[in-house]
């Protein structure tokens, strides 16, 4: 499958915000407006609804963020590339302020009668009782009102409070139920717990500050309101403290409630015991790696030389791709790359000079084949008239760049893969140094001395604390069932330790047998 661009993603989180925005703020427009919920936990499931639909609509594409603060928390505990953070924020501020313009239009003639029955004049004191239904404020002034009275209920501070915990909770419930490693934890249904989760915090929070628990929720209709007319009841609103309340707290809360999800889903062992084995693991004999060097990302093979213009064209332009692209390795065509484990691309350069048709004469089935005629045509670089000798460099660099653009997302998810085995290379020491000496071990035959007992305890803390360190790694798309399989792995080499050291050969043998069939898909991709 390909994966999305940037651009796809953002425009994901585009439409995943709008119609958390549409559904979430559109009830509170609904209710406010025109009384039609029966209470606040109607508010808040039909707030959880939207929350779950716009999961389903576009998780598959760009994960669904749909909140800044839930982007900002992946990026700070789950390895999120943070050059995609700003592009992510911006899609969803931008979702969040188209979908209350929609809302603005549809519910226009019910804002103005509302406004006009409760004396209220836009921008001016007490319009945040109108302004409520896009931006928000505290306490809530659809149940305490907007007088001096009902800002002495809920401080700043108190608000602050409210929405940090609210989005700590949020965040710790979204961790959880998309753990891969959850137990408890199934993929189909997660959007239906989110959502369910987040209308139970907005059931205790909403009273206090609206519960916003999305800075792009509140800032993208509070924006909106500004524009259309509230002025400084929006922005900075009657008390101040929109961006400390609604803005910063949720960011906080947000990045506090996942780390101590990603803190506790890693006490897999005495916490002390973590830092004196890697001491110890750091001391042991170097053993070979299970990884080979990787060879080169790609190999590009243009044709032959045949005298023909297109031919040079082809070669030249695979030599410029080269030089510019480290992953890449030139190979003639008539070398047959047989069994490399890249990706070819064989660039042809006329009819009657093809490096493709060469490649599959010697068995060789190109990933890909770029066509120099073919792409200088689309280019509108080959016409009549045009004197091709004179301008060969120009048609090279020209199909060079493109060769390029249609290898980006190749070269993604390669880089992916090449950063990945880079990050794994000293783990993987490691596991084999732990490994070697596990296979060594005889099946148990009751309980044994205290010496060999100490010894295979060590193997199973080093074990893990290898899952421990498993963590700290994010593999590529494709590579993430086998990454989680040999991570499980690890913790059926620390059961088999234990149950070696207790005499029990059944879980001995059980967890052993288990440990090595997950090993092997990971090992597979990485030797």
């Amino acid at each position: 499958m390909r994966r999305p661009s940037v651009w796809g993603e953002c425009l994901s989180e585009y439409v995943g915000t709008f119609i958390l925005v549409f559904f979430g703020v559109g009830s509170v427009n609904a209710a406010v407006l025109a009384g039609v919920t029966a209470g606040l936990w109607q508010v808040a499931a039909v707030w959880g609804a939207g929350v779950a639909l716009a999961i389903y609509a576009t998780g598959a594409i760009s994960g669904a963020h749909i909140n800044p603060a839930i982007t900002i928390a992946l990026a700070a505990w789950r390895g999120f590339p943070k050059a995609k953070v700003a592009p992510y924020l911006a899609a969803q501020l931008a979702g969040a302020f188209c979908g209350s313009l929609l809302l603005y239009g549809l519910f226009h003639g019910l804002l103005v009668h509302f406004e006009a029955g409760h004396h209220l004049i836009r921008g001016g004191p007490g319009s945040e009782l109108s302004a409520m239904v896009f931006g928000e404020y505290f306490p809530n002034p659809a149940m305490f009102g907007a007088s001096q009275d009902a800002y002495q209920r809920v401080s700043l501070a108190t608000a602050m409070l409210a929405e940090g915990i609210g989005s700590a909770f949020l965040a710790c419930f979204v961790f959880a139920l998309t753990e891969p490693r959850n137990p408890l934890a199934s993929r189909p249904v997660a959007p239906l717990f989110i959502g369910l989760g987040l209308a139970i915090i907005i059931s205790i929070i909403a009273p206090l500050t609206q519960a916003g628990l999305n800075p792009a929720r509140d800032f993208g209709p509070r924006l909106a309101s500004y524009l259309l007319g509230w002025g400084r009841v929006a922005i900075p609103g009657p008390r101040g403290g929109f961006f400390t309340v609604y803005v910063l707290s949720p960011i906080l809360g947000a990045v506090l409630g996942s780390g101590l999800y990603q803190a506790l889903r890693r006490q897999l062992g005495s916490a002390p015991a973590v830092e004196a084995e890697e001491s110890a693991m750091e001391a042991e004999p170097a053993e070979a790696s299970v990884m080979s060097q990787p060879e080169s990302s790609f190999v590009l093979v243009p044709c032959e030389d045949s005298g023909h213009l297109g031919c040079a064209i082809a070669r030249r332009a695979a030599e410029l791709v080269a030089v510019a692209t480290p992953e890449a390795a030139l190979r003639a065509a008539g070398e047959c790359p047989r069994g490399a484990r890249a990706f070819v691309v064989a660039v042809d350069g006329s009819s009657s000079c093809q490096a493709s048709a060469h490649l599959e004469q010697c068995g060789v089935r190109p990933s890909a084949v770029v066509s120099a005629p073919a792409v200088l045509a689309r280019a509108g670089l080959v016409r009549p008239g045009v004197d091709l000798r004179a301008r060969s460099e120009e048609l090279a660099q020209a199909l060079a760049a493109a060769i390029s653009d249609s290898l980006q997302s190749v070269l993604t998810e390669l880089r992916e893969r090449r950063r990945y085995q880079q990050e794994m290379a000293p783990i993987m020491e490691r596991f084999r140094g732990m490994w070697s000496k596990v296979e060594l071990l005889p099946s148990p035959g009751g309980v044994p001395p205290e010496a060999e007992r100490s010894r295979v305890e060590l193997l199973a803390r080093r074990s893990r604390n290898l899952f421990v360190k498993f963590d700290e790694i994010v593999p590529p798309a494709d590579w993430a069932e086998p990454h989680d399989l040999f991570q499980d792995a690890l913790l059926c080499v620390a059961y088999a330790c234990e149950g070696w050291v207790a005499g029990d050969a059944p879980r001995w043998d059980q967890n052993l047998e288990k440990a090595r069939l997950q090993l092997k898909p990971l090992l597979r991709r990485l030797e």
